[in-house]
């Protein structure tokens, strides 16, 4: 066996029974924290906006009439142009986010977000429209890089796979106020289209278009205040603004509190000079083993949250409902509306239970619980499509309901809370930019593809994608595991190629109650897990 790592003797950071004592609206620090965390989640709504809109506004007649009655292959370029300029994005996103910091990234993703919406908004015919999308794209990236890594880096080690699980629908059980942003913008673009769909002008779909400038442009002020990653401000060597972080958010102003030196010590440790010698090298995510392992599960997370036909259900809901007979504009922008509440509802259940029974474990029940659903929604559409039975389509927008169920229990929460658990701080960036490229770039295909799909092959489309979550539901068994219950340094060690995990730990067994912290060849048992 190889040399384990050696660390110090102190305690883990979730051993201490450290601030805050409180409930944490009793907490001013905390308070404040969770403020600028939300401001950051904000900058989610923008995606889920879009991820709507989109499919609501093939719902609209004057939309069609002024993209020119797009075919399937010009609706699939519309779509995936948002993709395309993402793609770009991504490339750009990680090297002013590590050099600069998280606030800058997210300051330009939110001024290209503004950019964008007003192109589309004000677009005169449908190649300012495709423009504006692929600007748009662009900010996108930059504030999905760089937001989940600054909303990890900053929240409390109690609070933080809660938070970051936020990032898309929010899961803290104490702040059920802030579940609503992610989703939020899906629920509003798809009430928003609703409403404007009986405006026989331009206007049904300028007005949403017009709305979804103001999240973008709200994040962009509050990055202003918002504070910089401590452990972004100690590779800068500004480790008395990064302690004086610590004091003021994580121990409530109390410099005597022992989390305060021990989250130092342990971002010290992540930060040491040979890391931070690789720190803008890209190809430090491929020199060891660990880190190997590290992006072959980012990569699989972005392929399988999006390879599973959840994409076609979102983006394509008015050709689908088409295809089974339901083609009144109000009943299916109605039917839309209703389903992005169901999202909320189910990605709110799901971030729930990622801190109760943990990441892996969403995961299986996730992708175990879309081949359910794929199997009846393949055969409903199947009868409708050869007997044109009423009651197999109604069937099958009872299934799409129960497949994004399924989706939203956990590829929604995990997608931006798994992967900067599992990466270090050298990498955090670029592993979340990487991400990020290869989602842009699956997501382009995808969006492109589908329409066409789609119009040629209907309900078979599905089956293909039977196929995926099979595969998917095997690489996650085999390869993902649990990272309930760590910090994120321990994760570090977790993953550190001269450490000796056990199979069944890697599979997450037997490891929400212990540390596997290296001290010395000696694993520290029986860590107490405080429940915030």
């Amino acid at each position: 066996m190889a040399n384990l790592p050696t660390a110090t003797a102190e305690p883990g950071l979730l051993d201490l029974t450290n601030t805050p004592t409180l409930p944490w609206w009793k907490d001013q620090g905390l308070r404040k924290l969770i403020f600028w965390q939300t401001c950051i989640l904000a900058a989610q709504i923008t995606v889920g906006y879009d991820e709507v809109i989109v499919g609501s506004f093939q719902a609209l007649q004057p939309w069609q009439d002024a993209m020119g009655n797009p075919s399937a292959e010009n609706l699939g370029l519309i779509t995936c142009m948002v993709f395309i300029g993402g793609f770009f994005g991504a490339l750009l996103a990680a090297a002013p986010a590590d050099r600069y910091g998280r606030r800058f990234a997210l300051q330009i993703g939110s001024f290209l977000g503004v950019v964008g919406s007003v192109m589309q908004a004000a677009s005169p015919n449908r190649n300012v429209f495709v423009g504006g999308r692929a600007v748009l794209g662009v900010g996108l990236s930059f504030t999905t890089t760089a937001g989940p890594n600054l909303l990890t880096e900053l929240a409390h080690p109690r609070l933080r796979g809660k938070m970051a699980s936020m990032l898309r629908e929010s899961c803290h059980t104490r702040l059920l106020i802030f579940n609503v942003l992610w989703y939020l913008g899906s629920i509003i673009a798809s009430w928003l289209t609703f409403g404007t769909g009986h405006l026989s002008s331009n206007w049904s779909w300028r007005i949403p278009s017009i709305v979804q400038t103001a999240f973008p442009f709200l994040l962009m002020i509050a990055t202003i205040f918002i504070p910089e990653s401590p452990r972004w401000l100690c590779s800068r060597g500004r480790q008395i603004e990064a302690k004086d972080f610590l004091i003021k958010y994580h121990a409530n102003g109390n410099e005597s509190d022992p989390v305060i030196d021990l989250e130092m010590h342990e971002i010290a440790t992540a930060l040491n000079p040979e890391e931070q010698s690789k720190m803008y090298t890209w190809s430090n995510l491929l020199k060891s083993k660990a880190n190997r392992r590290r992006l072959g599960i980012c990569l699989s997370v972005s392929v399988l949250t999006l390879c599973n036909g959840q994409g076609v259900i979102s983006y394509y809901f008015s050709p689908i409902l088409d295809s089974v007979g339901i083609t009144n504009t109000t009943q299916q922008t109605g039917i839309n509306g209703g389903l992005a509440i169901w999202n909320l509802i189910c990605s709110v259940t799901g971030a729930f239970l990622a801190d109760k029974i943990g990441r892996r474990k969403l995961w299986l029940i996730s992708f175990i619980g879309m081949i359910f659903a794929n199997v009846p929604l393949t055969i409903t559409s199947a009868m409708y499509a050869n007997h044109g039975s009423q009651a197999a389509a109604y069937g099958t927008v009872v299934f799409l309901f129960l497949y994004n169920a399924a989706f939203n229990i956990a590829c929604n929460p995990l997608l931006y809370c798994y992967t900067p658990e599992i990466l270090p701080y050298s990498i955090r960036s670029k592993g979340l930019a990487l991400q990020v490229l290869s989602s842009q770039v699956m997501l382009t295909v995808n969006q492109y593809v589908n329409p066409i799909a789609l119009e040629r092959i209907g309900y078979y489309y599905f089956i293909f994608y039977l196929g995926m979550l099979l595969l998917g539901l095997a690489l996650i068994y085999f390869t993902f595991p649990e990272t309930k219950g760590y910090s994120l340094e321990e994760l570090g060690m977790l993953f550190d190629d001269g450490f000796d995990v056990r199979p069944s730990i890697l599979h997450g067994k037997d490891v929400e109650n212990t540390s596997y912290m290296a001290q010395d060849d000696v694993r520290k048992d029986n860590v107490k897990i405080i429940d915030s």
